[in-house]
């Protein structure tokens, strides 16, 4: 594990059980921007007019997030997950939910489109059977319940690594990821 792998491993487990501790019962859902690193673009639901990504800034369902070539971001996409998208990469997020009974999760999920890029998902592995998180690329897609996994696509194929835990893959037709 590189060096950058094991910073951003580090930074976002931290951030996740702070978020999870702190997280209300269900409403709607944001995803939050945490840090924003060279060229970094988003576009509201329903807009192509894209703007420069600020740290703090809320994404809602239906925002595409696209980085330059020098660009990365850190996003909370639900209390305990969060990605990393990389340098020229375009996101789009598709659906998020969290939802509390008392101090129990009951219910996490991330959908996020990638079309181009990296992306790193750090997922909180205390609740797997309530957590679905997926990142859904032109080729198919790959879900998780609670681990540390990177998609990538790259000459028109896309790419799965596990660093921790496990990530199911589904292929969209007779291709394999």
């Amino acid at each position: 594990m590189n060096r950058n792998s094991r910073r951003f491993r580090l930074g976002f487990a931290v951030l996740i059980m702070g978020l999870s501790a702190t997280a209300l019962r269900a409403e709607p859902v944001k995803a939050m921007v945490e840090s924003v690193h060279g060229t970094v673009e988003f576009a509201p639901p329903g807009s192509t007019s894209f703007a420069p990504l600020k740290k703090g800034q809320e994404l809602a369902v239906g925002s595409t997030i696209r980085t330059g070539s020098d660009g990365s971001a850190d996003i909370i996409t639900t209390p305990g997950s969060a990605i990393q998208l990389g340098n020229d990469s375009n996101l789009r997020i598709n659906a998020l939910a969290f939802a509390k009974s008392g101090s129990t999760v009951t219910q996490r999920e991330a959908h996020l489109q990638l079309t181009s890029g990296v992306v790193s998902a750090l997922i909180d592995p205390s609740t797997p059977k309530i957590t679905d998180f997926q990142v859904q690329t032109p080729e198919g897609s790959a879900a998780a319940r609670g681990t540390f996994y990177a998609v990538m696509i790259s000459h028109g194929k896309t790419y799965v690594s596990v660093q921790q835990g496990k990530v199911g893959a589904i292929a969209n037709s007779k291709r394999d990821l």
